[in-house]
């Protein structure tokens, strides 16, 4: 009689704690779904945020230099009339709760050009680009993904790390020259392709008629010099003397030829060699020509 109680009681107990095993079980299955769309759902977010963040980095990356301004709280917005993207304040919210912050902000550099956090001239060819994206998660924490990136004013660099060198502004046409009088140099054509003024400041002249002599350089619709003044060194000179010109200004945007060259004596079918150099210490020089 005992024993038919004890083995019932035994069933019992293993019905109960198979019971209890199957609702443990069933409790960590369900606690692993929901972690696991938890996880989803963060991965979610921040797959989503990324993107929207990389959005408004490339909305920015797309617009002209000009068209960009320092500010904390950017918003771009896309218009189709224009096709493209605009600057204006404020923050971009969406109905998921994720919102997007634009930051635009001055660059510092020293004097070797590099970037410095502080301490150096501002850079006003140089933007720094911030795209951050916010949201709240369910518990109550603040998430954001952020994307930088640097941009250049590469079109017309208005500060001296991105500018061109003078003579990187400067083309020469040598292809319409020609001797006038058979002693003078003309149709030397002299362009300036950048918005600001360069100054020629030094002359060099080769040729391969050794009895000639240099006379006179006209530029820019002046004696920039001669062998009796302006520039120096005084006298007739020889092939592949450094002349020292009269400072000659060529606006932005001009063009203008170099007047006359004039030597001693007659250099038709002469090769030459022009060098300019200009107020930065850059030159420029054609290729052997016969004019």
């Amino acid at each position: 009689m005992l024993s038919n109680r004890w083995k019932k009681g035994s069933v019992i107990l293993e019905v109960l704690i198979a019971v209890g095993l199957s609702a443990f079980f069933f409790s960590a299955i369900a606690g692993l779904m929901m972690a696991s769309n938890k996880s989803m759902e963060s991965l979610y977010n921040s797959q989503k945020a990324i993107w929207r963040a990389q959005e408004g980095l490339g909305a920015l990356q797309s617009m002209s230099f000009t068209d960009l301004s320092t500010t904390e709280n950017g918003l771009v917005t896309y218009l189709a009339v224009n096709e493209g993207w605009t600057l204006g304040s404020g923050i971009q919210e969406w109905d998921d709760g994720q919102s997007r912050e634009i930051v635009i902000s001055e660059v510092e550099r020293d004097n070797s050009c590099q970037i410095i956090e502080s301490g150096g001239q501002v850079d006003p060819d140089t933007y720094q680009l911030e795209s951050t994206v916010f949201w709240t998660g369910p518990t109550g924490i603040i998430h954001n993904r952020s994307l930088q990136s640097l941009v250049v004013n590469w079109e017309d660099p208005q500060g001296d790390c991105f500018r061109p060198t003078d003579a990187g502004g400067i083309q020469l046409d040598w292809s319409g020259g020609y001797w006038g009088g058979s002693k003078q140099l003309r149709g030397v054509w002299i362009i300036n392709n950048t918005s600001r003024d360069i100054t020629i400041t030094k002359m060099t002249i080769w040729w391969n008629r050794p009895a000639a002599k240099l006379q006179q350089i006209f530029a820019i619709g002046t004696k920039v010099w001669s062998d009796s003044g302006p520039g120096t060194p005084g006298g007739l000179q020889t092939s592949g003397t450094v002349i020292d010109t009269l400072d000659a200004i060529i606006p932005a945007g001009f063009i203008d030829d170099t007047h006359k060259i004039q030597f001693t004596d007659a250099m038709d079918e002469s090769t030459l060699i022009i060098s300019f150099e200009f107020a930065d210490g850059s030159i420029l020089i054609t290729d052997p020509f016969t004019p």
